[in-house]
């Protein structure tokens, strides 16, 4: 299993697994994301950085 990087809003680096994401909204200019119902904001990236991410991620 791959994972993917994101940088939380205090800079805490975490390891994720994108099939575990179920939402993404923007709010005030940031990504949101909530991963198994906790809401993280993602910091220096927008929504369409986050987006291209995902779709670009390999799925195995």
């Amino acid at each position: 299993m791959e994972f993917m990087e994101i940088i939380d809003k205090n800079g805490k680096s975490h390891l994720i697994n994108p099939n575990h994401i179920s939402a993404l909204c923007e709010q005030d200019g940031q990504c949101k994301i909530n991963l198994m119902g906790h809401d993280y904001m993602i910091t220096k990236e927008t929504m369409e950085d986050v987006k291209l991410h995902l779709t670009s991620f390999k799925h195995y």
